[in-house]
């Protein structure tokens, strides 16, 4: 049965799947049926949706709003009390071999008067548990891109140059991110408006990401700032 599975994960990541010895069956069997129920859930999910691949896993007490903005690709996986909200002026666009961890959201409303752009996300894509994507401007997440836990990203600024007005009255200014194909973020990791994360690039847990990166290095900080690239 277990090299049945590895063969059919294979086939669906493209790349070798081996599960590990030292799982016993009792645990293997109830990770199982455990993904027996979200795909379940996921199949029910699928007509609702704008778009969506074979192989959708939703998790326990999953929220989706604004289902026909949200386009996902094949072996797509939202894990219990995870979240999209994708009532934005486009679309939420995700590509094969998604993971979104426990009690993580894709938060694309923020007030009525003024909806957030778009998300897109490609394959291989892994975000960790109670991370927040706040989408305001657009945000662009590449290919085979890791995301530690606690991640969050901000592509909107309060403006607050006018000591007088109270910050709240004096409007937002939205910034594009761009996460490029490659990249590894640690945990607790901030992303901030206006960023672009070059390939290959990796960000040090904790950080907070202010500037763009250069391919293939390695920040830490707060503020990020290049440590050394990588060999």
């Amino acid at each position: 049965m277990i090299k049945g599975i590895e063969k059919i994960i294979t086939k669906l990541k493209g790349t070798p799947y081996i599960i590990d010895n030292n799982l016993t069956l009792f645990a293997f069997l109830g990770i199982l049926l455990k993904r027996t129920g979200m795909l379940l859930r996921g199949i029910l999910t699928q007509p609702f949706l704008l778009e969506s691949g074979h192989l959708f896993f939703r998790g326990r007490k999953v929220s989706l709003t604004g289902k026909k903005k949200i386009k996902v690709g094949k072996g797509v996986t939202l894990s219990d009390y995870s979240g999209i909200n994708a009532n934005l002026k486009n679309f939420v666009s995700i590509g094969d071999n998604f993971s979104l961890g426990e009690r993580s959201f894709i938060e694309g409303f923020g007030v009525m008067t003024d909806l957030g752009n778009e998300i897109t996300i490609g394959n291989n894509v892994g975000i960790a548990a109670n991370s927040l994507i706040s989408v305001r401007g657009n945000i662009t997440i590449g290919d085979d891109v890791i995301i530690g836990p606690y991640f969050s990203l901000h592509s909107e600024n309060h403006n607050f140059s006018d000591r007088v007005s109270p910050i709240r009255m004096q409007g937002v200014t939205r910034k594009n991110v761009i996460i490029e194909d490659d990249v590894w973020i640690g945990a607790k990791v901030t992303v901030l408006a206006g960023v672009t994360i070059k390939r290959g690039s990796v960000i040090a847990a904790g950080s907070v990401v202010t500037k763009d990166t250069t391919e293939f290095g390695i920040y830490g900080g707060v503020p990020a700032k290049f440590i050394k690239e990588r060999k």
